[in-house]
Parts: structure tokens; sequence; C-alpha cells
């Protein structure tokens, strides 16, 4: 029987393995994968050497776990290029000059200010669970509605919205997307500043050598499906029969797929609640290798449902990595055919070499992206809902007490943990 045993070989999962290994704790980290990294995922496009993030891919400066483990493994930090043009699709015709035509462009600048002075306005509070904000209530939809945004503004809304939350606009609260672009000024436009670094070799290269580096005995590709804390010890029943018994779990799986484990005692009742309604987070990324594009060019509005375009990086081969997003609902074909058509619509200069992704919507393990809140579900995610049960303890992004949704919440929820576990089960 080992110390404690790990579900999930995401972020949180590996953070929580690597600080039990090193208090000297023996680890197992099981994952329904058939790889490491949960909503992480580094692999290569297409025959080409570099690899991409099919997952997340960005940290902030403000994120010093995730720095200090880049700094630990040697693993090297790429700043984000700096924003060299920028373009905007008003739904007819694509421009380079301004957001909006000149008749247009005061209603654009009183709409982006109102926006401004809103999302400033959550700096210092509670952030998703400012009950005291006047929009504490409203979806995103209704939001824009109150305040009379002109469809300019909206357009834009949205597609930053797509990049730092996802979800339906008329099921989540307002105050995420606020809360994102107040750490940014409150301009959305500054949004891709506040994104300063990417991680060579990839987040994915990260995760596996923080688990080798924990020592800890790996099974991947075998889910657990009932996990139970009866007669002193936690026991895990996997999908292929196994039986893996601990003194201690953590449960590092989001919350949109924890529903997918049967355990006893039962969760608590906002556990279960939010296992039921998941949230809301359904972004699609697309990334696209071109040529004829140049590097640092950034577009916005709306092509084939993505909304939001920046041209990375030059890959080895000399082409152009792109990265797109849009709201999974909105993007109903991902053919060669769409997606030549929404580059071409947002880069006129391009040659589509290839384009891929990855279904997180449909993945079982994770149900959807990163985190966000629907109306209502701000409560669910309380840490006293997920504060440990019995042997079992909670980790995951989705959760997190700090940087929810980002790597950096995975990691210190993984290692709150790790510590909760450690205060009373020294070696």
């Amino acid at each position: 029987m080992r110390d404690v045993a790990v579900i999930g070989a995401g972020l949180a999962g590996a953070a929580a393995a690597l600080r039990l290994r090193d208090a000297g704790l023996s680890v197992t980290v099981i994952e329904a994968r058939g790889r490491l990294g949960g909503r992480t995922y580094t692999r290569n496009f297409g025959d080409i050497s570099d690899r991409l993030e099919f997952g997340g891919g960005w940290i902030c400066e403000r994120h010093a776990r995730m720095k200090a483990l880049a700094a630990r493994f040697g693993i090297g930090l790429r700043p984000t290029l700096p924003i060299a043009e920028r373009r905007w699709h008003d739904g007819q015709v694509l421009r380079t000059d301004a957001p909006v035509a000149a008749d247009k462009l005061a209603a654009h600048l009183r709409g982006l200010q109102a926006v401004q002075a809103d999302s400033l306005a959550m700096l210092g509070g509670s952030g998703r669970w400012e009950t005291g904000s006047p929009w504490a209530a409203m979806s995103f939809a209704e939001y824009m509605d109150a305040r009379g945004l002109p469809e300019t503004v909206r357009r834009e809304f949205i597609a930053w919205w797509t990049l730092s939350g996802s979800g339906d606009i008329t099921k989540v609260n307002v105050l995420d997307a606020l809360l994102s672009a107040s750490y940014c000024g409150g301009t959305m436009e500054a949004t891709l500043e506040e994104l300063t670094h990417t991680f060579e070799g990839g987040v994915g290269n990260l995760v596996e050598r923080m688990i080798a580096e924990s020592g800890a005995e790996v099974i991947l590709g075998d889910a657990v499906v009932e996990a139970s804390d009866r007669d002193g010890q936690a026991s895990l029943r996997l999908s292929s029969g196994r039986e893996v018994t601990a003194g201690q779990v953590v449960v590092a799986v989001p919350v949109n797929a924890i529903g997918t484990i049967r355990f006893d005692p039962a969760l608590r009742p906002a556990q279960a609640r939010l296992s039921a309604e998941r949230h809301w987070g359904r972004a699609i990324k697309v990334l696209f290798r071109v040529q004829g594009v140049k590097p640092g060019i950034l577009v916005t509005g709306e092509a084939e449902g993505l909304r939001w375009m920046f041209s990375e990086r030059e890959l080895s081969d000399g082409s152009t990595a792109i990265i797109g997003f849009g709201l999974y609902d909105e993007v109903p074909d991902t053919s060669h055919a769409a997606m030549l058509s929404a580059v071409q619509r947002f880069f006129p200069e391009a040659t589509l070499l290839g384009h891929d992704w990855h279904d997180w919507i449909r993945d079982p393990w994770s149900s959807g992206t990163w985190v966000s809140h629907g109306l209502g579900q701000s409560p669910l995610f309380a840490g006293p809902e997920w504060a440990p049960m019995g042997r079992f303890h909670f980790a995951t992004s989705d959760i997190a007490a700090e940087a929810s949704g980002w790597f950096e919440g995975a990691v210190l929820s993984g290692e709150a943990a790790a510590d909760a576990i450690l205060t009373t089960h020294r070696p």
C-alpha cells in the first residue's frame, strides 16, 4: 500500500505528487488517459519537430509557482511576441486602421470605457464571489444589454471572452469576464500583454518532469471508477478491475469529470450538484500552420465562429503558427474548407498548410475547458465545499483559492492538498 494515491496526472496531480515525494511519502499516480498532462496537452503538429500546446499555454508575470517550477527543471520561458499589427473584422470588411468606421468610433470608445470602469471596480474585491457588485446576478449577455453596449463593443468583448472564459454568454456570470480584464487595467486589448510567457518544449514537458522527479508509480489508461474510505484505508477500483489501496488520496480531476467516480461515502451535496451541473467552460482552440503571415498579428471579429486569432510565432520549417479561439457551440464545422475560410477572412495573405485541435468538451476526462462559473454556481466552488473529506483531498484549478482556471491555480491547489496530508502524515 502506498502512502498516497493521486487520481489525475495533470498539473494539480503532478504538483501534489512532487510535494509529497519531496517530503518522503510514496505515491501512485493514476491517469485515465494514456498520457500525462491532463488539460495540458503538448504534442507535435503534423510532421514538424515543434511541439505545440493543444490545451492551455500561457502564464502571467504574477504566476510565481509556475516560474519556480520552470527554474527547478531547467525549462526556459519564451516571452509572448508583442503585437506588431492589429486587425478587426466588423462582419463585413477587415479593418486595419481602426476597430470601427469613423462615425461609430465615439460610441465604441464610450462602450469600452464603461466596461473598463466596471472591470476596475472588481479590484480589491472578492472576484467571482463579489455579491455587492451590481452585475453579480447578471449573465454576460444581460450585462451587455444593461450597459447598452454597441454591437462593435459586444463583438470585441465576446472575442476576448473566448480567450479568458469561454462559456455560453447567456449562462455564465459576467463577473468572470470583468475580473479577467481587471488585471490588465480594465481593457480587453491589454489581455494579451498579461499573458507574458509560454514554456519552451511545452507545459506538458513540465508535467512529465515533475512526475518523473516524484518517483511515483504511474498507472496510465486506467480510470478510477470507485473510491471508498472504509476500514482504515482508501481503496480505489479501476476500470480494468485492478484495486489500489492507499493511506490518503488526492482527487486531482476537473470538477466536470468528478462524476465519473463513485465515492463512498458520497460527495457533499454541493460537490454532487456541481459534478452534475458542471461548469460552463466551453472553448474551442484551433492551431493553424500557414505560410505568408508575419508573426505578431492580432485579429478579432468573427470568422466561421472563431473570434480571436494571433500569429504567435515562426516554426522550425519557416511556417507560422496561428492560434484561434471561439465559443465551442458557435463552431459546428472544423473541416479544412471551413477553417480555410476562417483564416483567410482574418489573414487574406495566408496559405493554410493545416489545422488541428483537441475536443475538450467531448473528452470524457475533462468535459469542458478552463473553469467558467454559471449563474448561481459560485458558492459550489467555495473552499469549505471542497475541504478534505476523510481520506479524500480535492485538487484542481477549477476550485483553486487563488488563480482559479490557470496553471498556477492547479499547482497551488495540488500543493495545498499535499500540505493538508503532510500536517498529519509525515513519514
